[in-house]
């Protein structure tokens, strides 16, 4: 990240925006109201509540905004009084920017409007043996997905099934 410096001639940048927690929403239709371009990448994800799963759209990074200014708007302090807006992520006086390619890479991972996540070499179903870790060498069948990239892994230990949730990048296939 790098920081505005005060010239006179600002190119389009992106800035980061802190909201308010669970405001992620409601400040970027406010700030949208008042001009700006705001970027806010969401993701799919499942939850589970009383025995009913459903896909919800849930913010990449919570608490967080992506913000474009122009010459055309280069005063970002009208930003704080936003509804919604905690704060501008700033070093010393200025807000600090993001690069665009940051932002392009972002959405270049969209699909209809989420980011989709990785694709897992391994799949549901596969046997898989752990590589390292408290588990080293023990084997077990992938039996679901989990978020941040987790797999629930099927091991019988000490003579019972017990399910493990357990990172992709220590597994490999049997």
């Amino acid at each position: 990240m790098n920081c505005i410096a005060s010239a006179p001639a600002l190119q389009p940048t992106w800035i980061a925006v802190n909201t308010h927690p669970n405001r992620e929403r409601a400040a970027e239709q406010h700030l949208r109201n008042q001009g700006y371009v705001v970027y806010g990448p969401v993701i799919r994800k499942q939850t589970r509540h009383a025995r009913r799963v459903s896909d919800v759209l849930r913010p990449l990074f919570p608490g967080y905004l992506f913000v474009r200014l122009t010459e055309a708007q280069s005063r970002w302090r009208p930003i704080l009084s936003t509804v919604g807006v905690r704060s501008v992520v700033c070093a010393r006086d200025a807000p600090c920017t993001l690069p665009a390619q940051f932002i392009d890479d972002l959405r270049a991972r969209e699909r209809d409007g989420v980011i989709a996540r990785s694709a897992s070499a391994l799949q549901i179903g596969e046997t898989v043996r752990v590589g390292r870790g408290a588990f080293d060498g023990l084997a077990g069948k992938i039996i679901d997905l989990a978020e941040n990239d987790r797999l629930i892994v099927l091991m019988d230990f000490l003579n019972r099934p017990v399910r493990v949730k357990i990172s992709g990048d220590l597994l490999s296939v049997v």
